[in-house]
């Protein structure tokens, strides 16, 4: 797999997860092979709860919706992400990659 082509990197905003978890991040965010948009999102100032509920978010085995400032303002296609990878340390700090998922993809699908 070839490295993702960055576009934007390490812009500070807010995103919304799920329509309800509010969190401010670091957002880095690129293209990847496929078409899909390759995502890094920083969590930054988590409280222990909020470091909770992220960790909690990123072991789910579906997509996530997503909304921001940023992706707005940019005219991003990114509605929902699936996180392939995350990581914490002891800061209350959590780093998720994650790659965007469109699903109206999904709607013209038939399981026979």
């Amino acid at each position: 797999m070839k490295e993702p082509v960055i576009v934007q990197k390490n812009i500070k905003g807010k995103v919304r997860l799920e329509d309800k978890y509010d969190y401010t991040v670091n957002l880095t965010i690129g293209l990847a092979e496929g078409g899909d948009f390759y995502l890094v999102i920083d969590f930054i100032d988590l409280t222990m709860e909020g470091l909770k509920i992220v960790a909690q978010l990123s072991k789910l085995q579906r997509r996530l919706s997503i909304k921001s400032e940023i992706i707005d303002k940019e005219q991003y296609n990114i509605t929902h992400i699936v996180v392939t990878k995350f990581s914490s340390n002891s800061n209350l700090a959590m780093t998720w990659e994650c790659l965007s998922d469109d699903p109206s993809l999904y709607d013209n699908i038939v399981i026979e």
